[in-house]
């Protein structure tokens, strides 16, 4: 078969059915089997998909959250699959892959799901294990440190350059009967490492720490039958989102090279893998190695490419799950073909445009923010297709372009409204503004200390930060001023009985602060009828109470007023750096000091 040219079904058949409609994947395969006659059945979790507006999608159906509802969704999938009579079924996420193949053998017999069982899908896309197997087996790999249970500090004295890619095991992690996404994340120093550690509750998992390897990425990809190869299309990335390191959004078709191709095929022969996969490489831009980056057993985000140079995948895993071959053993394609996804590629441009290289994490040598417009507006180039919106099938290009826009205004208003100040809380600026001109702050305070204070209630939202720390660093204080005092800390939107937060812990050992025996307190009304004086972080937060209990309107007050600085509230460092915990730490011990010297005086 020549790989390029289009065949059509003769007679009527029976029809495909493809989920994620909104994966640009979903509709690359959508065109392409829907222009070969085969009936597309397109699911989606809303009614409206990218690839269910295609003039070559026959019907549509809706299917449940797989992430919140697992059970319905396979369910669903597969009364859509008995209605719609389909011969075969193609899942186009990581989600759909495992969600599916993990009950296949609930699906009727005439149904084929041309993937990998769940063991070989499992097997590749772990990332912890397929890293160590290919170490193993002569596949070079990224300089990897292997954690089995997230604890860095036994290898922080390991690390010697930065900075280091940090992955998940895998992708997809079951976590309480459902199934969480990971991210990959670059530290740039160890207090970055620890934090992403402290943060992310997947990387309690096993994990990697990896060196970074500067260079092209470039994937391998191909069809496969019990491991051995039916056909294979490589491509390089040429620009990405972020451009960092992402989504491609523009690239190119490349000869099946060698080492990389025999790499690829190794790998998956090891697993005798069933369907499609991509094996993504990153060659080192001085030594042209190629290192293994990971596997993904399922259609591409980029698919569109290969079908553009001439692989069909689509068709050719259709022939493959209805046939049992494919028409024909060869397979070859158009090499230099570019595809490009538009909005995508704006997206990065917009990023290189408002963003440093430092902020986007590029390595020396990127291009310059004048060469990226250059390159951009270059549209001349006769071998680059866009991936999305075409003149033969409108409809996709104007939805997305639609909820692009959409999300644009959202975005854009909410800065906007964001931006907007609350008459109040302006109010209580323009106030303290002149307090600080007329040089009353201090006699204004002191109004607002209630003479005895005999306990004191902290709060801020979480009660894992900021007020934890005040009221320990509270107690510290007036246990050496030998006043009796008694304090409290909760949190306005606490969840009860949970542990500081690591870094909030790390953070407060360096303060003479510990941390290790707090639990969290949700606020209740006891607690602010109880107190003397109520202690908040934000403007916001002494609005709410005085609107929740407005009998204790009047022993509500602003912590970082007592810090004798222009700013004060003290913003939440929950999620920041150690810079951050710092800063707001040092603004806190300000505060409290201050506080007490007021309490002090007056008695």
């Amino acid at each position: 078969m020549n790989a390029g040219k289009v065949s059509t079904m003769s007679v009527q058949c029976r029809g495909v059915l493809i989920t994620d409609g909104n994966e640009r994947s979903a509709l690359a395969a959508t065109r392409a089997l829907g222009q070969r006659g085969i009936p597309v059945y397109v699911g989606a979790e809303a009614p409206a998909s990218l690839a269910g507006c295609s003039r070559y999608c026959t019907g549509t159906f809706q299917y449940p959250s797989p992430w919140k509802h697992p059970q319905e969704y396979s369910a669903s999938v597969l009364e859509s699959a008995k209605r719609f009579d389909a011969a075969v079924l193609l899942p186009m996420t990581d989600v759909a892959v495992e969600l599916i193949s993990s009950r296949s053998q609930d699906f009727q017999a005439n149904l084929t799901i041309p993937i990998p069982s769940v063991k070989q899908y499992r097997q590749l896309s772990n990332k912890y294990g397929l890293t160590y197997w290919a170490k193993m087996n002569g596949v070079p790999v990224p300089e990897s440190l292997f954690l089995q249970d997230g604890v860095v500090e036994k290898v922080l004295d390991q690390i010697t350059r930065w900075p280091v890619i940090v992955k998940p095991g895998a992708s997809l992690i079951s976590r309480n009967g459902l199934w969480g996404k990971t991210s990959v994340h670059v530290a740039g120093n160890a207090d970055e490492l620890l934090h992403l550690y402290e943060e992310h509750w997947y990387l309690k998992q096993p994990s990697l720490i990896q060196q970074r390897i500067v260079g092209e990425g470039q994937g391998v990809f191909g069809l496969f039958s019990q491991g051995q190869p039916m056909a294979l299309f490589a491509h390089r990335r040429l620009r990405e989102k972020p451009p960092g390191g992402g989504v491609s959004v523009l690239r190119e078709s490349i000869p099946l090279a060698r080492p990389i191709t025999d790499y690829a095929v190794k790998i998956l022969q090891s697993s005798q893998w069933n369907g499609v996969a991509m094996v993504e490489f990153k060659v080192d831009r001085d030594s042209g190695v190629p290192y293994l980056i990971e596997v993904n057993g399922r259609f591409w985000g980029s698919l569109q490419l290969a079908i553009d140079a001439g692989v069909d995948f689509p068709w050719l895993t259709y022939q493959l799950a209805t046939a049992g071959q494919l028409e024909s053993a060869e397979v070859s394609y158009r090499v230099g073909v570019k595809s490009r996804w538009f909005l995508g590629d704006l997206d990065q441009l917009l990023l290189r445009l408002r963003k440093s290289d430092k902020q986007l994490g590029l390595s020396p040598g990127s291009p310059t923010k004048r060469q990226v417009l250059r390159e951009f507006f270059n549209w001349t180039d006769p071998l680059t297709r866009p991936e999305v919106f075409r003149l033969s099938d409108t409809r996709p290009g104007l939805y997305e372009l639609r909820v692009y826009l959409g999300q644009l205004v959202l975005t854009v208003w909410g800065g906007i409204w964001s931006r907007v100040p609350d008459p109040r809380v302006l109010w209580e600026r323009v106030r303290w503004k002149l307090l600080g001109i007329l040089g009353r702050r201090d006699s204004w305070l002191r109004k607002h200390v209630p003479q005895p204070v005999g306990k004191i209630l902290v709060l801020c939202k979480g009660n894992i930060c900021r007020s934890p720390f005040a009221a320990e660093l509270l107690r510290q204080r007036v246990r050496q001023l030998g006043i009796s005092v008694q304090v409290a800390s909760a949190g306005i939107e606490a969840v009860s009985n949970q542990e500081a937060y690591p870094l909030a812990k790390r953070m407060a050992i360096r303060y003479g602060v510990p941390l290790s025996t707090h639990r969290t307190t949700l606020l209740s009304g006891e607690m602010v009828s109880e107190a003397d004086l109520i202690l908040v972080m934000e403007t916001g937060q002494v609005r709410s109470m005085r609107e929740r209990y407005p009998h204790a309107a009047g022993k509500v007050v602003l912590l970082g007023q007592f810090g004798s600085t222009e700013e004060y509230e003290i913003p939440d460092p929950y999620g920041g750096t150690a810079d951050t915990f710092t800063r707001c730490y040092d603004q806190l011990t300000k505060a409290c000091d201050q506080l007490l010297s007021f309490i002090a005086h007056g008695r």
